[in-house]
């Protein structure tokens, strides 16, 4: 992860609002004259360019002058980029900062610029490169609203009318509602974090969109996970959009309090939603109309709509990954996955073997372990990347101050290309196996098998990448290096006996209780079934990184026209929720082709 750290800000021989007025201003020089030569060599040899909907409709990140060179070639006429300024605004104005991984100071700035199809804002990080001068190491660029079509800063329809002759607040929106309900542009399949953040802002860009949730709250996700269930960040990295969380909030939610505010945020929000409701199979899209042909079970009932889009945001993990393990029917002990775990209390007094090893196995295996489980064994198949909360915290506090505005923080932080974090990363990993020390060696003493991830790119971008092989440790490793937790490493489970699991080096522990935390297939998979094969044959690859860094297939054209996947993180639920609506406005405005 990309260490910005303003607090160790270096003093500069020069302010940093006119270095970036002058970078800006060289920038602004090359583009009125479509000088592509100029505008590469304002990057640093190694510099990225990210670009979001700006030059094509797509979300590019490009490394290296050449590249950035063969890109800006074929898009920057198109791009019409004009009125490039400084953002003086409050936050966003040049600051000073340092990058840790470089060991070296920046210059940090947002600008704004128009372009063909609406208004823009970029960011960039500048550096000095030896001669007296700074290029940019970074330089987003971001659509940021369409014109005539601008985001609203209230929510629509709640605006006081009193006084207004012949209008009736509550009576204009309950009419919005049932527009909403009859006739949705986008219908958004899954109600949790993820689907409201999206219906949120569509509701704020005026794209009409219904949920539906399959369970009774959109909180019920998360209430239906592990009672011990608390997220690993802090509380200003999981903030929704448009609404952050009480100044008194606990710095790490457990699971009933997200899903309480889950449930608040959906009613506080506007967002028209069908709870007990699921999609039934089989969906069709007309080429022609360009619109589904869908059925939702709304409590039973069978309702028909006709959206222009359909949002699948059913959750990144995806449904449970269950191994067919031989033998499992024979097993007098009970076997569960992780994700109908239910507490430790059902498990007091009995032997738990838990098959996995990220972070679902570490919380169920605490969580035994404190709460009188007999024994409890952790089997890691293969090794794992295990980093300390408190040490991710701090980044992310880092990186998501509190006194920030959200907004800000996020821009920021989209600005850095998951492509450059990826390298920064795996360069460091040196300083991250120095960083871990004291807790890598407890767990070495427990027996437990460590690793930075595949390439030594560390547990941030293995989460933008993968679905397990992590865990953010917040006391396991003591009792790991204890023995109160077992490990029994690098073997499979082959086999079950009546009372005990065999494993592929034909070694045997006796259990009663065998808890599968092997995580989950991905969120195409889980759809397969719902859309069809052929359907989904037809669609990108989902969810990891692409070869410039991008995430596949979210958030962006998935192949299949109408259909688009909403996955990731809360940030990136608040962040690209904004791209995945200028999609959807501009292909409504017929400014962008939906067979894309």
């Amino acid at each position: 992860m990309l260490s910005l750290d303003p607090t160790q800000s270096v003093a500069m021989t020069a302010d940093p609002h006119s270095i970036a007025s002058s970078w800006l201003a060289a920038f602004a020089s090359a583009v009125d004259a479509a000088d592509i030569a100029a505008l590469a060599e304002l990057f640093t040899p190694d510099g990225w360019l990210r670009d979001l909907l700006v030059s094509t409709w797509d979300n590019r990140s490009l490394e290296g002058r050449e590249k950035i060179h063969g890109f800006l070639s074929s898009t920057l006429a198109a791009a019409e980029l004009t009125n490039i300024k400084l953002d003086d605004t409050d936050y966003l104005a040049p600051r000073t900062s340092f990058i840790a991984q470089l060991q070296s100071p920046d210059v940090e700035s947002a600008f704004t610029f128009e372009c063909a199809h609406g208004h823009g804002q970029g960011y960039v990080r500048l550096l000095p490169d030896g001669t007296g001068d700074h290029r940019a190491f970074t330089v987003m660029l971001m659509l940021s609203d369409l014109h005539g079509h601008e985001e609203s800063e209230t929510l629509i329809l709640r605006e006081d009318l009193t006084g207004v002759p012949g209008r009736n607040m509550q009576e204009e929106f309950a009419d919005w509602v049932t527009q909403v309900e009859s006739k949705p542009y986008v219908l958004v399949v899954g109600g949790a974090q993820t689907g409201l953040q999206l219906a949120a802002r569509f509701k704020q860009m005026n794209i009409p969109a219904l949920v539906i949730e399959r369970n009774a709250r959109p909180g019920d996700v998360w209430r239906k996970r592990y009672p011990s269930l608390t997220l690993h960040t802090p509380r200003r990295h999981h903030s929704l959009l448009y609404q952050s969380y009480p100044t008194n909030w606990p710095e790490y939610t457990g699971r009933d309090k997200l899903a309480g505010w889950l449930d608040q945020y959906a009613v506080s929000q506007d967002i028209v939603l069908w709870t007990n409701s699921t999609l039934k199979p089989n969906p069709k899209y007309d080429p022609d109309t360009r619109e589904w042909d869908v059925t939702v079970i709304r409590s039973g009932a069978e309702v028909k709509l006709r959206p222009a889009h359909i949002v699948l945001a059913t959750g990144t993990l995806g449904a449970a990954n269950i191994p067919d393990i031989h033998g499992q029917d024979i097993f007098r002990g009970s076997v569960l996955h992780s994700t109908v775990y239910d507490g430790p209390k059902p498990h007091v007094g009995k032997r738990v073997v838990v098959i996995g090893a990220g972070n679902s196995s570490i919380d169920i295996c605490q969580d035994l372990i404190l709460y009188g489980a007999e024994s409890v064994t952790m089997v890691q198949r293969s090794s794992t990347c295990v980093i300390g909360r408190d040490f991710i915290s701090a980044l992310l506090r880092q990186n998501w101050p509190e006194d920030v505005p959200m907004v800000v923080s996020d821009l920021r932080w989209a600005s850095i290309p998951n492509g450059l974090q990826k390298k920064m990363s795996i360069a460091s990993q040196d300083f991250m196996w120095e960083s871990q020390r004291e807790l890598h060696d407890k767990l070495r003493k427990g027996g437990v098998k460590l690793n930075m991830g595949p390439e030594g790119e560390g547990l941030f971008i293995m989460t933008l990448g993968r679905l397990g092989g992590f865990w953010q440790d917040k006391g396991g490793a003591d009792l790991i290096a204890d023995g109160r937790i077992k490990i029994k490493g690098g073997v499979s489970p082959d086999h079950f006996t009546e009372t005990s699991v065999v494993f592929s080096d034909g070694s045997e522990l006796p259990a009663d209780v065998v808890i599968y935390a092997t995580g989950y297939v991905q969120i195409k998979e889980t759809n397969r079934a719902l859309f069809g094969e052929e359907m989904m044959e037809n669609t990108k690859p989902v969810y990891g990184l692409d070869e410039e860094g991008e995430l596949r297939g979210s958030y962006r054209p998935s192949g299949h026209p109408g259909l688009w996947f909403a996955t990731g993180d809360f940030f990136n639920s608040r962040f690209m929720s904004k791209i995945l609506a200028l999609q959807l406005k501009a292909i409504q405005l017929g400014l962008m082709e939906a067979t894309s």
